[in-house]
């Protein structure tokens, strides 16, 4: 009994090492160009968990990770390794097929992307350089810039249930009719430690567009974004999502909300460690505007807009705070009036806003 017993305890060692072996001989290394010519036939290649390493160098294709928890990443960096997507009419990468965040993309600079016209059509193309539907991919260390759709999202579209989290990426110099920088709709999506500067909306969101959504944003900077009509940083509509220890610089929105447009239905957080570091990043809109839940909050006056904020909020960004438990309505006595000059809301008729005002009549004439 004693013998059969052994045997059995060495057959079944036996078999655990062998499916051990197997389970550690699934995850390989693939090379780009060693051994796939492409980064999209290095994708076809991949299983499981692979990891696709790829050399510096400029790569024209659009990728599509279909569904594979794979990690694609530069061995030197974004600063030399570039997928573009120029004539490819599509967006640049592609996670369309439930990705989670197992599938990463790291260190790459995502350029030329003209977005994907099959969610809406040719005339409205969505995700310049990046189109996540459904998908929660992570992405890390990447650079999009010079992307552009016609709709929405001229870098990134995080459509319905896409919870991506963006680390340390720089996104600049994109545009897009609704979220030159990012649109998210209905999803979750992370931002954090990442520079969104030089967008442009020719709607609204020049930075970023959150519809329905309940973004996170944390330790990143709103720089030098731009829309033709509101929400020069961040357009929200119907969304409550969280900023902490995010900045706002000379973002500019030709109608109002320089740095922030508060949309429809919504509330997102704005913590007391986030910065408005010019006078004419200012906050408006209709949407309720909350700086932290639970402090004593009151009207704060930032130029010729009106929030309700805290004290201590209100004077680091500048402005003048009515007193607690007072509201917006009564700014109609105690803020500046409007001035019809005053483009960019920063509570003077300057300079500043007749350049905005030749800008804008300079665009008109070339449409």
């Amino acid at each position: 009994m004693f013998i059969i017993k052994a045997n059995l305890i060495l057959r079944l060692t036996a078999i655990f090492s062998i499916v051990g072996i197997g389970a550690v001989a699934t995850a390989e290394t693939i090379t780009v160009p060693g051994d796939a010519p492409t980064i999209g036939d290095a994708i076809d290649q991949a299983q499981g968990d692979d990891i696709i390493l790829v050399e510096p160098g400029r790569y024209n294709e659009s990728i599509n990770y279909n569904g594979k928890a794979i990690t694609i990443k530069s061995t030197k960096g974004a600063a030399v390794t570039t997928i573009d997507g120029w004539r490819m009419n599509d967006s640049v990468v592609k996670c369309i097929s439930g990705e989670g965040p197992s599938t990463v993309l790291d260190g790459f600079t995502i350029t030329g992307g003209t977005g994907n016209e099959d969610l809406y059509s040719k005339k409205e193309t969505i995700g310049g350089g990046l189109l996540c539907l459904h998908s929660s991919p992570t992405i890390m260390n990447c650079i999009f810039v010079s992307n552009a759709s016609t709709y929405q999202g001229g870098a990134i579209f995080n459509g319905d249930r896409s919870n991506t989290v963006i680390a340390n990426c720089k996104i600049r110099s994109n545009i897009s009719e609704r979220g030159g920088g990012l649109y998210n709709s209905r999803g979750m999506p992370e931002i954090r430690d990442s520079e969104i500067s030089s967008n442009e909306a020719q709607y609204g969101g020049g930075g970023m567009y959150n519809f329905g959504s309940n973004v996170r944003v944390i330790s990143c900077i709103f720089e030098d974004n731009r829309a033709d009509y509101i929400g020069g940083g961040i357009y929200d509509y119907d969304s409550n999502g969280k900023l902490v220890a995010t900045v706002f610089t000379n973002n500019v929105a030709l109608f109002s909300g320089n740095a922030m447009y508060r949309g429809y239905r919504s509330a997102t957080v704005l913590g007391d460690d986030c910065t408005l570091t010019m006078e004419h990043d200012t906050i408006s809109g209709s949407g309720s505007y909350v700086v932290a839940r639970g402090k004593k909050i009151g009207a704060c006056c930032i130029g010729t807009g009106c929030l309700v904020v805290d004290e201590r909020s209100c004077v680091k960004a500048g402005g003048s705070w009515l007193g607690l438990n007072t509201s917006c309505e009564d700014q109609l006595l105690a803020c500046p009036e409007p001035n019809t000059g005053d483009i960019n809301t920063d509570g003077v008729v300057d300079m500043m806003d007749l350049v905005l005002v030749m800008t804008s009549m300079d665009k008109k004439f070339k449409n």
